[in-house]
């Protein structure tokens, strides 16, 4: 065999091995991007399911703890009543039946409406009562930084 026969073999084999190798790597990242989509679905899936989960649970603890603050609004009305028949005078009583009937209307209303519609309820009384909404606001937050000791100066 000559030289150059052997040389030519020798590129040939070179170069069917490169082009078996430059198969298989592009078959592996064909596999590895496969495999990383694969697993961006289902961590994206997971995610989804773990968020609406979440939705669900935050929306059931809400909707239970709207029951128990209607439970205690109509208990707290009745201990009030019962309080004042007790041996408040005719005033006493006059003023604690109309403070429980408000209460019994809260936890009416608390029992009839769903969240969304107490959202809605509350975004239009805020929007009929904007200065008043303002100053509630700015009450509840001087409160807060009273409570809180937000007075801005170092304490010794």
């Amino acid at each position: 065999m000559e030289p150059q026969d052997s040389l030519n073999k020798a590129a040939a084999n070179v170069q069917q091995t490169v082009s078996q190798v430059g198969a298989q790597a592009k078959d592996t990242v064909n596999q590895v991007a496969s495999q990383a989509k694969e697993t961006a679905n289902q961590v994206s899936s997971d995610a989804s399911h773990a968020a609406a989960d979440a939705r669900r649970s935050m929306r059931d603890t809400a909707y239970t703890t709207k029951e128990k603050a209607s439970d205690a609004l109509l208990n707290a009305a009745e201990a009030m009543r019962q309080e004042a028949l007790k041996g408040g005078s005719d005033e006493m009583i006059r003023q604690s039946q109309q403070l429980a009937r408000g209460m019994e209307k809260a936890a009416l209303y608390l029992d009839s409406h769903t969240l969304d519609q107490m959202g809605v309820d509350a975004s239009e009384t805020v929007r009929q009562n904007v200065w008043q909404t303002i100053g509630i606001v700015f009450v509840v937050g001087l409160l807060l930084g009273l409570l809180f000791g937000g007075s801005g100066r170092e304490r010794a």
